[in-house]
């Protein structure tokens, strides 16, 4: 764990065998669960380090974690295609969504806690999707296609003038915004160069903070104009 204005780490979780693919805390700050290609799930005390507990779930090669705002569920995507919610009390697995084809790599839980937005593997267009879940049915409410290449960060975005978005980033180098009811892509960049974007975090003031392979950290201001037309305005580069 590591703090603004310090170069050295807070401190250090140990516990997993193999690399760490998945973060998440809880809303506040005091617990924090992760996964791993160790088929493992943890749930750690964030002030102490201690791991206080652990489930192995047989090939469960975990992508991505998110425990949900205010709420005892944990969103969880893997190679093996699956989406599961567990209970962060228990770490058993309280819910299963149908298996996709394509590995599911990205995961986010609405503030409402009401939907689960799934991002997708994929090659030369096929697959590459982003999927927003009901969880209370646990089915598809729809698909958000555009990306030609895997989908590898999706996120839920503040309401703006009574719509709801969605952002997704590629590893066809390429941002987009989305109408999260209508699917429409509303706006969209194109990093040059940047190889494939692994990861994305959305603010409330709409930022939008991208991660590359190549070009390092792309930080983003989603605006509207009077028209209501949608724009992705470029703040910075780490």
């Amino acid at each position: 764990m590591w703090q603004a204005g310090h170069r050295e780490a807070v401190r250090t979780y140990l516990g997993h065998e193999l690399v760490v693919t998945g973060l998440s805390v809880n809303s506040a700050n005091s617990l924090m669960c992760s996964g791993s290609r160790d088929n493992s799930v943890r749930i750690w005390d964030v002030q102490t380090g201690a791991c206080i507990r652990e489930n192995t779930l047989s090939r469960n090669l975990i992508t991505h974690m998110k425990w949900a705002s205010g709420e005892d569920m944990i969103a969880q995507t893997g190679e093996d295609k699956e989406v599961r919610i567990w209970d962060p009390r228990t770490l058993q697995i309280v819910q299963t969504f149908p298996r996709k084809q394509y590995i599911q790599t990205y995961c986010d839980i609405s503030a409402d806690n009401h939907y689960c937005l799934t991002s997708s593997n994929g090659f030369s267009g096929s697959g590459c999707e982003a999927t927003l879940w009901d969880l209370r049915t646990t089915k598809i409410v729809c698909e958000y296609k555009g990306h030609v290449e895997t989908t590898a960060a999706c996120s839920f975005l503040p309401e703006v003038n009574g719509r709801n978005l969605i952002v997704t980033s590629s590893n066809d180098c390429s941002v987009r915004i989305w109408d999260r009811e209508s699917q429409e892509c509303l706006c969209s960049i194109v990093i040059s160069g940047s190889g494939p974007l692994s990861a994305l975090v959305a603010y409330p003031d709409m930022s939008i903070c991208v991660s590359s392979f190549n070009t390092g950290i792309h930080v983003f201001s989603l605006h509207q104009d009077q028209a209501g037309q949608f724009e992705l305005r470029r703040k910075c580069v780490f």
